[in-house]
C-alpha cells in the first residue's frame, strides 16, 4: 500500500439535508422589503438555509450570480399582521427603521469588503 494514500480518509457523500438536487425545483421567491433595490422582482429559488438563526435564501438571476436574502424579505415568509389585517404598516414603526439599519449596515459591510454594492 502507497504510504502516501495510508493517510487520506474517505469522504462522505453529501446528505440530503444539504445536497442541491438540482431536478426539484424550489419554486421563486419575490422580493418584498420596502427598502430592497430588487423590490417587485421574482428570482429562483438555488437553496434555502438557515444562517445565524435567520431562515434565508439563495437565489439565482442577478448580473453577479447568485445572492441571499433573508426569508422574512421575499413572499415566501408568513404574513405579517398588517397584511392579513389588508392594512398598511405605520411608516416609522420600530422594525421598518430597524430594517432600514440593517439595509443599511449591509450595503456599509459590502463596501468594506471590496464588494460591489
Amino acid at each position: 500500500m502507497d504510504h502516501a494514500l495510508k493517510n487520506v480518509k474517505p469522504t462522505a457523500p453529501c446528505s440530503a439535508a444539504t445536497a442541491l438536487n438540482r431536478s426539484a425545483s424550489l419554486g421563486s421567491a419575490t422580493i418584498k422589503h420596502p427598502y430592497h433595490p430588487l423590490r417587485g422582482k421574482a428570482f429562483p429559488i438555488l437553496k434555502k438555509r438557515r444562517v445565524g438563526g435567520m431562515d434565508t435564501l439563495i437565489l439565482s438571476g442577478t448580473a453577479s450570480g447568485t445572492f441571499t436574502v433573508p426569508l422574512a424579505w421575499t413572499d415566501r415568509a408568513e404574513p405579517s399582521p398588517w397584511e392579513l389585517l389588508e392594512k398598511d404598516p405605520p411608516i416609522f414603526s420600530a422594525p421598518f427603521l430597524w430594517a432600514l439599519v440593517e439595509q443599511v449596515d449591509s450595503f456599509t459591510t459590502q463596501d468594506a469588503n471590496g464588494d460591489e454594492s
